[in-house]
């Protein structure tokens, strides 16, 4: 009997697919209504954004090594034990959120003057990203709720959740930036404070989800844990690889922005419409690759090693066509798609070609995704480790050298993508095929 069939996958998967779209939508949002406000505001928010994002993720590298353990207890049956998890991964991410939070009020201006050269864009950033990143409270214990639920597979209310961040968000941009109701035009501060104001109505959901419908007492949740040293290092054990993987790979990201940056306004507004619209294609893949983790885990805890690998080429397969067909999408549909984002004729002709570029350094990405994150699932955290590391050496000189020193065309500087996906795939995919996984 196939444990996760086509249909059981797609359970998994959808509501992770559905909270990524609305997620990308909320970042979207930002971008298309500060698109219609000016270009310095439509590419300090890419930077300003990809700060908040950063450190987010970071959280979202605990969450996720609290999903490998809460998982493989799931599919263990021995559920005391996700409680215990639950509450000390939560207690990492606040202290995390709160210590990010602090540095970045005091140290923000000082980095950002020595990498952004354009004065009228760091101060634009820094309107955006400082109280942007007070939301990052929010964000961490929604990203521990949902670690929860996706590692017990009930996610319908991660998608409700979702929804709910996403009309919050629209609603508040609406407002804040260009004003209404006894409130004066904010521009790209009303933009950060929306985001905030969405994320804590939409953590508030889920926090009354988990009050309400989940049997605490089945999972410990009723017995509040502050800290237990050994569990504590077993998080850390499964989190630390993930986190800083998460750490690097959005941190070159951010790189790749500061460096466009110095191309001048256009190609720094041109490059957050593109940011954007990566963001969407990954949606299908990025969803897949949380499910994977929780799939493969939960296969893990019920020794059914056998079902992996076929698992993984389902859920690929499963992938395949929403994936693809975005890519079609987006090049049948480059002009009107670009004209979202902005009314500026010429900036939307000087996007075509990167966003061609963009999508061909992109085709290996769904694959890469799935096998990459099916080693997280299976425990092998330092193999993904160098793989990452590697893959992000490899990206960050691509950037250093074809857009910090030749200063190639920006069509071009997409290319790097293509170098970073290159070596994971193969590796990962080998590695998975071969069953090293299970040797001890």
């Amino acid at each position: 009997m196939i444990t996760y069939s086509y249909r059981k996958i797609a359970a998994i998967s959808w509501p992770l697919i559905l909270e990524l779209v609305i997620q990308t939508l909320i970042g979207t949002t930002d971008t298309i209504f500060l698109g219609h406000v000016g270009e310095v505001e439509l590419g300090a928010c890419a930077i300003g954004g990809l700060i908040y994002l950063t450190i987010f993720m970071i959280e979202e590298g605990f969450a996720t090594g609290g999903q490998i353990l809460m998982s493989v207890h799931n599919g263990e049956k021995k559920y005391k034990k996700i409680g215990k998890v639950f509450w000390l991964t939560n207690n990492m991410i606040l202290v995390l959120s709160i210590t990010a939070i602090v540095l970045i009020f005091m140290l923000a201006k000082s980095i950002l003057q020595l990498t952004i050269k354009d004065d009228i864009v760091q101060t634009a950033i820094l309107i955006y990203a400082v109280p942007r990143c007070i939301g990052l409270i929010f964000s961490g214990i929604k990203s521990v709720i949902c670690a929860f639920l996706v590692a017990i597979n009930i996610t319908r209310h991660i998608a409700i959740s979702s929804v709910i961040l996403l009309v919050s968000n629209v609603g508040l941009d609406w407002w804040l930036i260009f004003g209404g109701f006894g409130i004066e035009p904010m521009g790209m501060k009303g933009a950060a404070i929306a985001s905030v104001g969405a994320e804590i109505i939409a953590a508030s959901y889920l926090v009354g989800y988990i009050l309400l419908k989940i049997n605490l007492p089945k999972y410990n949740f009723n017995k509040f844990l502050l800290f237990d040293y050994a569990l504590l290092k077993d998080i850390i054990k499964k989190s630390i690889y993930i986190t800083l993987l998460t750490f690097f790979s959005f941190g070159s990201w951010l790189y790749f922005f500061v460096e466009i940056e110095k191309l001048g306004v256009e190609a720094l507004a041109i490059s957050n419409i593109l940011k954007s619209l990566y963001a969407c294609l990954c949606i299908v893949a990025n969803g897949l690759s949380t499910a994977t983790i929780s799939i493969v885990g939960n296969l893990i805890g019920a020794k059914k090693y056998n079902e992996v690998v076929p698992t993984l080429k389902r859920v690929l397969k499963f992938g395949a066509v929403p994936y693809y067909g975005g890519f079609l999408l987006m090049i049948i549909f480059a002009k009107p798609i670009l004209g979202i984002f902005t009314n500026n004729e010429m900036l939307i002709n000087a996007a075509i070609k990167p966003l061609w570029v963009m999508l061909f350094a992109n085709l290996i990405t769904l694959p890469e995704y799935i096998y990459f994150y099916a080693l997280y699932g299976v425990n092998k955290l330092k193999l993904a480790f160098v793989i990452e590391t590697t893959s992000v050496i490899i990206y960050v000189l691509a950037i250093r050298i074809i857009i910090g020193i030749y200063q190639v065309e920006l069509a071009w500087c997409y290319m790097v993508d293509f170098w970073y996906h290159s070596l994971a795939l193969p590796i990962a995919y080998w590695y998975m095929k071969t069953k090293k996984w299970q040797e001890k």
